[in-house]
């Protein structure tokens, strides 16, 4: 590759011409939320944007269209119809173009291909660098994928799904996803700059195929989220289709093709395009960024509950002793009714473990990796009154599961539980803590809260 050179679509067929307006619209609809769903959301559960201003931008990045998440994330279906409907309405735009252009000239009809392409340059460089701006940062500052909790490494291996079970691996290991992020960032900056945005496009290939096949192997369940990333970010290579089959295949030299910004008349658009580019780099990029670092810097992820635990309660509690009822139910791993043991989370968090019936969980909308994905354990927020002793729990899964329990600490490290359950059966629990060592954890520097 020798040079770099403005590109005109001197040679549009009408099946060229059909592919680019279907490419605008697809491009228009999947970034703008046109499901009615996305605005009935409680952005405060989804999103935590309550008293975080600067969530809205994860709001803006992490708008999917329709069939991104319907049918657990593998709504194939969808997709194909929409981009069918999508060549349908391109079909008719280039039909009434030609009509329009019928009696102009070949220049100025060409003119306005040019112009097009560009529009459909901007739209998909801009959609990819909003959606990989989320991911890349999440990872730069390890908060997508977080440690496992002292619930999470205190469940059996087989009582995760895949998905589950692959973002903890991930997690395990801030190191990896660090490197990971870095190099999306990277990607999703050479992607925003047009002399750079062929390069950024392999990139980000190289990035989302490997995604993709996990996203499939997995399960995780946005399969279609990385897809549709890795279309657009083929779609974008389209311009230079013919100098990669010279360079690989032929291997003859060839010329990477250059789009120029748009040739405003006016000063004025021009220096508010300059201002808009900027504009989204400071946001999406550099004032999000100092934020999540922030946040990082405190122990916390938007994956996990937000509101701190009383920290000396934090830990994992043996049940010695479990009363229903007055009725003393002596430990065996198989008893649905019996407690088998109790975390308290550095969070405020307490889940405790059971061999009762637990409904899978798969639909992570909540943004809570607490009770996505795996069974065994029950999760519940908790209030303490210190002062006269009572716990409020509040099951975060089924918000009509609610317990009011009293409890005292003869002991450090014990507690003692009363109360009674949502079934109204007294209950009368005793907890005794067990220093427990996680060979993951051994070598993991632990942030202070």
């Amino acid at each position: 590759m020798t040079s770099i050179t403005g590109y005109k679509a001197t040679k549009s067929g009408p099946l060229q011409k059909i592919l680019l307006r279907t490419f605008i619209i697809y491009a228009v609809i999947t970034v703008i939320p046109l499901a009615p769903a996305f605005y009935q959301q409680d952005f405060d559960a989804g999103f935590s944007v309550k008293g975080y201003p600067y969530r809205w931008l994860d709001v803006i990045s992490q708008n999917n269209p329709w069939f991104f998440s319907s049918q657990g994330g593998k709504n194939y279906e969808g997709w194909f119809i929409t981009l069918l409907i999508c060549f349908a309405i391109g079909i008719a735009w280039a039909f009434v173009d030609k009509l329009r252009h019928k009696e102009q000239n070949a220049l100025g009809t060409q003119g306005g291909e040019n112009k097009l392409y560009n529009l459909f340059f901007i739209l998909v460089r801009y959609q990819v660098a909003l959606r990989m701006s989320w991911f890349a940062i999440a990872k730069v500052f390890p908060v997508q994928m977080p440690f496992p909790t002292l619930s999470q490494l205190n469940t059996n291996l087989g009582d995760f799904t895949p998905g589950k079970l692959y973002w903890l691996t991930t997690g395990v290991s801030p190191f990896f996803e660090v490197f990971a992020g870095v190099f999306e960032l990277a990607a999703t900056v050479l992607i925003l700059f047009r002399r750079t945005a062929t390069l950024g496009a392999l990139m980000m290939i190289a990035i989302l195929l490997p995604i993709w096949f996990v996203n499939i192997g997995y399960d995780a369940g946005v399969e279609l989220a990385s897809l549709h990333l890795l279309f657009l970010s083929v779609a974008l290579l389209a311009k230079d289709a013919d100098s990669f089959y010279n360079i690989l295949i032929r291997h003859q030299q060839a010329a990477i093709n250059y789009i120029p910004p748009p040739d405003f008349t006016k000063k004025w658009k021009t220096t508010g395009r300059i201002v808009l580019k900027a504009g989204f780099i400071f946001l999406f990029l550099f004032y999000r960024g100092y934020h999540y670092e922030r946040l990082y810097a405190t122990g916390k992820t938007f994956k996990l509950p937000l509101d701190n635990g009383i920290k000396s309660f934090a830990g994992f509690y043996n049940v010695s002793e479990f009363r229903i009822n007055n009725k003393v139910l002596p430990y065996n791993p198989n008893d649905t009714i019996r407690w088998q043991n109790v975390v308290f989370e550095k969070f405020n968090t307490i889940s405790i473990g059971s061999a009762s019936s637990i409904k899978l969980k798969t639909d992570n909308k909540v943004r809570t990796t607490e009770y996505y994905g795996n069974i065994s354990r029950l999760y519940y927020a908790y209030e303490a009154d210190t002062a006269k002793h009572i716990f409020t729990l509040k099951n975060r899964a089924d918000t009509t599961d609610r317990i009011l329990l009293q409890y005292n600490i003869p002991l450090a490290g014990k507690f003692i539980i009363k109360g009674l359950n949502n079934q109204h059966d007294s209950l009368y629990v005793v907890l005794e803590k067990v220093e427990k060592h996680y060979p993951l954890a051994l070598n993991r520097s632990v942030k202070s809260d």
